[in-house]
Parts: C-alpha cells; structure tokens; sequence
C-alpha cells in the first residue's frame, strides 16, 4: 500500500490561532503606598494595634499623594480605607506621636488633625549574633 504525500496536504486556509490576552488587574485593587521602612513599621506595631492600622492608613494616602510627604488630613475617608473609628484614628494618631513616628497639626476644636509622617525615624540596633 503506497501512501501519495498530496493526498496528506491540506487545501485551504490555516485557522487563526489568538493567543490569550494576559490577566488584568482590576482598577478597584488598592495598594499600600510608598516603602514604609520596617523600622517604622516595627515600632508602629509596638505602639499597639491602634498606631499600627492608623500608620498603614497614612501610608496608603501617602502614596495616593504620590509619595509627598505632605501633612494628611485624618478624616472620615482615611478613617473609613482602614475600618477604623473615629476613637480608634485618634487613639492611633496619638500612640504614634509618642512613638515620634508622626508630627501632628492639630487644627482646633471640631478640625481634622493634619499628619506628617517623620520618616528619619532611627533604625533600631540590631546585636550581632
């Protein structure tokens, strides 16, 4: 039995392959802001639970503001990016001034404070091992 190769060719077009298109991220996925040192970070969470949600919440607007290190209004829209209370931002935003992560304006009764984050914050010794 004698196999003819043109019997084997095909006649026509080839179909047209499309390869896929790469997945996107939604335009509605946030991301945390800037480079928080993790010494800042460290002390932050040292500082209580409080401090650290209210700082990670200055650094998201940070980064919204393009990695300015502009003061930061702490209000409702900034409280609300983390979940946080009005008594939790407050108590957040203090804990982080005593750890003199954040200078803070305050602009008097019934004003949002406005925020600073103090970035040449030292970083922490580390012993040798």
């Amino acid at each position: 039995m004698d196999l003819d190769p043109d019997s084997l060719r095909l006649t026509g077009a080839l179909p047209v392959v499309v390869p896929a298109s790469p997945r996107r991220r939604s335009p509605r996925q946030h991301y945390l802001g800037g480079k928080p040192p993790m010494a800042w970070l460290s002390r932050a969470h040292t500082a209580g639970k409080a401090a650290l949600a209210t700082g990670t919440a200055l650094w998201f607007k940070r980064g919204l503001q393009g990695g300015k290190n502009a003061p930061i209004r702490v209000d409702s829209s900034l409280r609300r990016s983390m979940g946080l209370t009005h008594d939790q931002a407050r108590r957040g935003v203090h804990a982080l001034e005593a750890a003199g992560l954040v200078q803070v304006h305050r602009g008097g009764r019934g004003r949002c404070a406005e925020v600073t984050i103090v970035t040449d914050t030292a970083e922490p010794s580390v012993a040798p091992a």
